[in-house]
């Protein structure tokens, strides 16, 4: 037999039913996130030292084509792995960031060089156009390196075989630095653009893709005071525009 009480109460509409749903997924969600931060912690360092080892090894001449790709397969699947579990420590906001002057020109020529491998077995065609001596920014150097990894995987994945990536870095007059960055992929349908950046949205086939990584990019972009942009047409590729506030020089 019901309660008086509950008898008052009003039947819960379809809204309030899924507000609940959703505040327990939350939980679930934070749960997640404290259980699996320590564990990728430990998990991180050996996979560091692993991608090194496997990039002293190709970097290595003479090095017989069976074992070179070996360990170029060995050095992707590592980044893969790294970049989920950077992608998951940013989620639950375990991976606190070291604010410091930033350049993002060494950010990026450091991240092109880390993906060099991938690259050039997908035959793409790099365009660099960095404003010289371009200001720096506040930043985590460490968490914008993951933004652009994220960005640059993510078109080389689009792209497939060929295609150009073009990335341009300038400044404004009115104290803002701009990164762009574009690929000749097949773009993005209009519909899915404003789903992009939401957690666990992903396009890719199961095991491909976690769907974290667009949402960590922009959790990271604005933790640096920052915003960004994508525009897309299908057919003709998609850009990421990222704009940050140069940093005040003393």
């Amino acid at each position: 037999m019901k309660s008086p009480i509950l008898k008052r109460l009003p039947p819960m509409d379809g809204n309030a039913g899924k507000l609940l749903k959703q505040l327990a997924g939350n939980e679930k969600m934070a749960e997640l996130g404290r259980l699996s931060a320590g564990v990728i912690h430990e998990i991180n360092t050996p996979l560091s030292v692993i991608a090194a080892a496997s990039q002293m090894i190709l970097d290595e001449k003479g090095l017989p084509v069976h074992v070179a790709e070996m360990v170029e397969r060995i050095f992707q699947e590592v980044c893969r792995l790294s970049r989920l579990t950077k992608s998951i420590l940013a989620f639950s906001r375990e991976d606190n960031p070291s604010l410091q002057d930033t350049d993002i020109s060494l950010v990026l020529r450091d991240v092109l060089l880390f993906l060099k491998y991938e690259i050039r077995k997908r035959s793409v065609t790099v365009f660099e156009e960095l404003e010289p001596e371009l200001p720096s920014i506040v930043a985590d150097p460490n968490q914008l390196k993951q933004v652009f990894l994220n960005l640059i995987v993510n078109a080389l994945q689009a792209m497939g075989q060929g295609g150009r990536l073009a990335i341009a870095a300038s400044s404004s007059v009115d104290g803002l630095v701009r990164i762009v960055v574009r690929d000749t992929g097949p773009g993005i349908p209009e519909e899915l653009l404003e789903r992009i950046f939401d957690p666990f949205f992903t396009t890719k086939k199961p095991g491909e893709g976690t769907g974290l990584g667009l949402f960590v990019t922009k959790t990271h972009v604005e933790r640096f005071g920052g915003r960004i942009q994508v525009v897309s047409e299908v057919g003709r590729g998609t850009s990421f525009i990222l704009l940050f506030p140069a940093s005040v020089q003393h």
